[in-house]
C-alpha cells in the first residue's frame, strides 16, 4: 500500500493559506474605518467652510445691538443658543442642508465656550465682536451636523473595502473547496500496488525456473529466442527444439499461477501476468 501523493505539505499549506482571507478581511476593516473617518472629516470641513461664508455674509447683522439683545433674551428664557437653520446654505455635500445647523451664543471669551451635547459632527468655532458690547463679550458661531453612523457610512467611499471584503470571501471559499478536495483525495489516495510477479511456490525444474526467471528479469519480460538458446544451451545444435519443449512444459506449470508465455512472431518469448 502507498499514498497516491504526499499530504503532509498540503495540510501545512492549507493552514498557512488561511492567513490570506484573514489578511484581506483585516485590510477591509482598516480601510473601511479610514474611509469612515475621512467622510466625517469631510463633513466637518464642509461645515467649517459654510460657517465662515455664513459669518462673513451676516457678521454685521449678528453683531448689531438689537441682535445681541435678542440672543441674550432667548438664552435667559430657553437657556439654549440661537439656532440658525442651514437650509439656505450651500454645502459641497447636499445632504447637509437637512442635517446641519449653526448656533449663535453670547459668551464670555474668558470663560468656557458654550457646548451642545450629543453625538454630533462639530465644526470649529469663531468669535464675532458685537457693536458697543461689554468688553470680553462675543458671539460664538459654530456648526453642527446630526449625521447618523449610517448616513456617514453611506457618504464614505467603500469601494476599496468592498473589493478587499470580496477577495476575502472568495479566497476563503477557495480554501474550503481546496481543503475539501484534499480531504477527498486523502481518503481515496491509498491505492493497492500489485505485488511483483514471483516464482515462489511454483513447481519448476531447475531449467524451467532459470528460463522463467530470465523472462521475469528482462525489460517488458520479453527475451529473444536467440538469447535464450545461447544462454541456456550454448552452441547446442538442436537448441531451438529444446527451447520449444522447455516452453511447452513451463507453460503448463505457470498457468496454475496465472502466468502465460507468449511467442511473438517466432523471434521472442514474453511472459504475461493475467489479473
Amino acid at each position: 500500500m502507498k499514498k497516491d501523493k504526499p499530504t503532509a505539505n498540503t495540510g501545512s499549506a492549507l493552514r498557512y493559506g488561511m492567513f490570506v482571507p484573514l489578511a484581506f478581511m483585516l485590510a477591509s476593516v482598516i480601510t473601511c474605518c479610514l474611509s469612515y473617518s475621512n467622510a466625517k472629516q469631510d463633513i466637518a470641513n464642509d461645515l467649517n467652510d459654510a460657517m465662515f461664508a455664513l459669518a462673513d455674509e451676516n457678521s454685521e447683522l449678528w453683531t448689531r445691538p438689537d441682535t445681541v439683545a435678542a440672543i441674550r433674551q432667548m438664552y435667559e428664557t430657553t437657556h439654549k443658543p440661537l439656532i440658525y437653520q442651514a437650509s439656505d446654505v450651500n454645502f459641497r455635500i447636499p445632504s447637509l442642508k437637512d442635517e446641519a445647523y449653526f448656533t449663535l451664543a453670547l459668551v464670555d471669551k474668558k470663560k468656557s465656550y458654550h457646548k451642545i451635547g450629543g453625538n454630533k459632527i462639530v465644526s470649529d468655532s469663531i468669535m464675532l465682536m458685537p457693536q458697543h458690547a461689554a468688553e470680553g463679550t462675543a458671539i460664538q458661531v459654530q456648526g453642527f451636523a446630526d449625521c447618523s453612523m449610517a448616513s456617514v457610512f453611506s457618504a464614505s467611499d467603500q469601494t476599496l473595502p468592498g473589493i478587499l471584503l470580496s477577495l476575502s470571501v472568495l479566497s476563503m471559499a477557495g480554501m474550503f473547496v481546496w481543503r475539501r478536495r484534499e480531504s477527498e483525495t486523502a481518503e481515496t489516495g491509498l491505492i493497492a500496488v500489485p505485488a511483483a510477479p514471483s516464482l515462489d511456490g511454483v513447481k519448476l525444474t531447475p531449467m524451467q525456473r532459470r528460463f522463467a526467471q530470465m523472462l521475469l528479469d528482462a525489460p517488458n519480460m520479453k527475451v529473444d529466442k536467440r538469447v535464450l538458446c545461447e544462454t541456456l544451451w550454448g552452441n547446442k545444435s538442436n537448441a531451438e527444439e529444446s527451447l520449444y519443449t522447455l516452453v511447452r512444459r513451463t507453460k503448463n506449470a505457470l498457468a496454475e499461477v496465472n502466468m502465460e508465455i507468449v511467442c511473438n512472431r517466432s523471434d521472442s518469448y514474453e511472459l504475461r501476468v493475467n489479473s
